[in-house]
């Protein structure tokens, strides 16, 4: 995918968000954001969550701090606990269970940041999460469906810290259905993604690293996780938006056996899946 025009603001809104986070003083804000429009003005039409990879560089390096989300990811992380009971009892309720865990997938996407129009809180995500889980859905879960009978092995492609403890409920009830998982998490830290010592912390699941940037970009992938990729005996399940701006790429390497799971909290992205913006959706490919 593309940079959109919708993609530019968007961009300096997050660098902003970001800039308030880790530097005291405007000349610094100021020097930091005029650093990253030197930037975008010399890669226009780019891969969204490339530039944004850049972003991150930038403000981590003049900030001298190299996780600003820390706060805020530890404390996704207990949000998410205390309400992993209420996704369990939705699980254990539903009759549909495959759709029940997708949706507990797109709905725990909610979890994210400084996004331009998607506005998230922690301390009010409690009060709406129910209601985020019976939303409408859009995507194909009949053959998503299919796809879950096909295929023994899935590659799980995580995205950020408080969703992961939705994901590892889903983790765990796919493992139960007699699949193997192996977890696909970022190197370093990057925007409030979990990262692969994050996730050993939480879990025995097999985790690879994808590398230090945003989504899931090909000229960025080790070995283990690029053949795990192109294993035609894998199902890859992508959450987030950054994994559908760099995987959409070279997607058609991987149809018949990709699931995009997200909320498309902007514009440009809700356009190319073909659902309103701020909707959750499960589109296979």
């Amino acid at each position: 995918m593309k940079m959109a025009s919708n993609c530019y603001p968007c961009i300096l809104d997050r660098a902003k968000f970001e800039c308030d986070l880790v530097f005291a003083g405007e000349q610094e804000k100021k020097e930091a954001m005029e650093e990253l429009l030197d930037y975008m003005a010399c890669h226009k039409g780019g891969v969204p969550a490339l530039v944004g990879t850049q972003r991150e560089k930038i403000i981590k390096r003049r900030s001298n701090n190299p996780d600003p989300y820390r706060e805020f990811k530890d404390e996704s992380n207990r949000v998410a606990m205390d309400l992993l009971p209420l996704a369990t009892e939705f699980y254990e309720k539903a009759e549909d269970k495959i759709e029940a865990l997708i949706r507990i997938a797109a709905a725990a996407n909610s979890m994210e940041f400084g996004v331009k129009g998607h506005d998230f809180d922690n301390s009010t995500f409690a009060g709406v999460f129910l209601d985020t889980l019976n939303e409408k859905l859009y995507g194909d879960l009949e053959e998503i469906d299919r796809r879950l009978e096909r295929f023994d092995n899935i590659f799980y492609l995580t995205d950020n810290n408080g969703e992961v403890i939705f994901d590892l409920f889903a983790i765990a009830r796919l493992e139960e259905m007699g699949k193997r998982v192996v977890v696909g998490s970022k190197s370093e830290p990057v925007l409030n993604d979990v990262t692969v010592p994050e996730f050993k912390a939480m879990s025995n699941v097999q985790v690879i690293p994808t590398g230090d940037v945003v989504g899931t970009a090909l000229e960025f992938l080790a070995d283990e996780a690029r053949s795990l990729l192109f294993d035609p005996g894998w199902l890859i399940l992508s959450k987030g938006m950054g994994n559908f701006e760099t995987i959409t790429e070279y997607e058609k390497m991987l149809a018949g056996r990709l699931i995009y799971i997200m909320r498309a909290k902007c514009e440009p992205v809700a356009t190319a899946v073909g659902a309103p913006r701020g909707s959750l959706v499960a589109r296979p490919v």
